[in-house]
């Protein structure tokens, strides 16, 4: 991910020079200490996806504002491109594929979770929902108490609002495309 911490930093550092924010502002709107934000910017740290998230959602900017990359015209790439985020544990990797952009209002993910591993998702601010296609293994994805199982070849809309939990069931991992939808 060495090239999506830089993006992070500049997009970081860009976002809250042109708002005229201090790192003290920003601390306080993201609930980030001032010492990691400047780690960040400075590209000394690599945040993880609550954190990246926390910041997301204080700015009121979509996840992938933060790790985009300049546009390409055209580009075959690997699901694989770059190094993922994950959570604390590694057992959940994100590999960022399609960044959110003003004139297409979705971002896309490869995602890979491990058998039993849990992730908790933040709420979306907004009229935000979630498409997540399963293509290998199975997701339990509870959302406000109510669980879904979702297969191979099966996918999950949902309004992402809300806190929202993503479990691998099953002996082996699960791997699946999700996808983020901001509509206005």
């Amino acid at each position: 991910m060495e090239q999506s911490i830089e993006a992070i930093a500049n997009n970081l550092l860009k976002i809250r020079e042109s708002r005229n924010l201090s790192l003290d502002q920003l601390s306080n709107l993201t609930s980030v200490s001032k010492s990691m934000l400047r780690q960040i910017e400075t590209g000394k740290s690599s945040p993880t996806i609550a954190t990246i998230w926390k910041i997301a959602n204080g700015l009121r900017v979509s996840f992938t504002t933060l790790l985009r990359k300049p546009v390409i015209e055209a580009e075959v790439r690997s699901f694989y491109g770059e190094k993922p985020l994950t959570a604390e544990s590694e057992n959940y990797r994100l590999f960022p594929l399609i960044p959110f952009e003003p004139q297409q209002p979705f971002e896309t993910y490869y995602i890979e979770i491990d058998p039993d591993t849990v992730f908790s998702g933040e709420p979306h601010e907004g009229n935000v929902y979630e498409y997540v296609f399963v293509f290998k293994g199975k997701l339990g994805i509870t959302i406000e108490g109510k669980r879904f199982e979702i297969n191979e070849n099966e996918f999950l809309q949902f309004q992402a609002n809300c806190p929202h939990e993503y479990k691998c069931i099953g002996k082996k991992m699960a791997s699946a495309i999700m996808q983020i939808s901001y509509i206005s």
